[in-house]
């Protein structure tokens, strides 16, 4: 302002118009981020226990497809940001978007190569056959008392599950459908054990978080899971655990199915396992 006008503004001052805010565009900017970050944590979040995001699949699609979708989502959300013609509307929803962008970015990244990569498990030799002798035990259950048989009286056929350890969500998921299948393992004759290399007091808070009357049976000392080969070893200090695998065993003691996985995290659908038991425990139904 000059010194003969106070409070006047300078010549052509006058004529600057601040640009407009545009409030659609924030709108559909915020709306936007918002549906891609939460897409992105639900696939996070749930994929561990959901059989709709391909948990069991060796190539989980459907994840990958959400979080593809999540991404494109928050750039959508970027472009609009960026388009708004107010400055400090265009940094701010701007920086909410690409900072959007960013996390789903690294964090679907990491998603993607832990799944692909860090599921894997390590090199193994299953000592056991079709046909061979399920080996004899005596483990403690989550109640500290020792199971020495493998299948009870009445019952034609046992599925054991054995399973990494209670650290382990495809494990927690895996003994939740168990939980769920019992009643259907009984009425085929069949029941359900679970062994891992965990200490009987890891499976009793197991078995209470699941809510689950499985015996899991403690294999602490390894004294059957190393000679059938499925224990994974850790370098960095860590305890040993199991390496996943399910079997079929018939009334004498027989395995009849065997079933394992590249990775720890690929685990059979129930009306596979449903399909192993009946295969045994059908022919001895009138």
């Amino acid at each position: 302002m000059n010194a003969e006008s106070p409070g006047l503004p300078l010549d052509g001052a006058d004529d600057w118009v601040a640009p407009p805010f545009q409030p659609v565009r924030a709108i559909a900017a915020i709306v936007l981020t918002a549906c891609g970050f939460g897409l992105y944590q639900f696939v996070l979040l749930n994929f561990w226990s959901s059989h709709a995001l391909g948990i069991h699949d060796a190539i989980p699609w459907p994840a990958f497809g959400a979080l593809a979708l999540a991404m494109g989502l928050a750039l959508a959300a970027a472009a609009i940001a960026f388009g708004i013609r107010s400055p400090h509307a265009k940094l701010a929803f701007g920086l909410l978007a690409f900072s959007a962008c960013v996390v789903i970015g690294v964090g679907g990244g990491r998603f993607a190569s832990y799944i692909m990569r860090g599921t894997l498990n390590p090199p193994y030799h299953l000592t056991l056959a079709v046909g061979d002798r399920f080996p004899d035990f005596s483990l403690a259950d989550q109640t500290g008392i020792a199971v020495h048989r493998l299948t009870p009286p009445g019952d034609r056929a046992t599925l054991v599950f054995v399973y990494r350890g209670d650290f382990c969500p495809f494990a927690r998921h895996e003994l939740s459908e168990l939980t769920a299948l019992a009643p259907e393992l009984k009425r085929a004759d069949a029941n359900v054990i679970a062994i891992s290399a965990d200490p009987v007091d890891r499976s009793k808070m197991l078995s209470g978080y699941l809510h689950t009357d499985i015996p899991l049976l403690s294999d602490e000392h390894e004294t059957i899971l190393a000679p059938m080969g499925l224990v994974q070893r850790h370098r960095d200090g860590q305890p040993d655990n199991a390496i996943p695998a399910f079997f079929v065993v018939d009334g004498a003691g027989t395995i009849r199915w065997i079933y394992t996985s590249p990775y720890y995290r690929i685990l059979p659908r129930t009306s596979d396992l449903m399909a192993a038991v009946r295969a045994v425990t059908r022919p001895w139904k009138k």
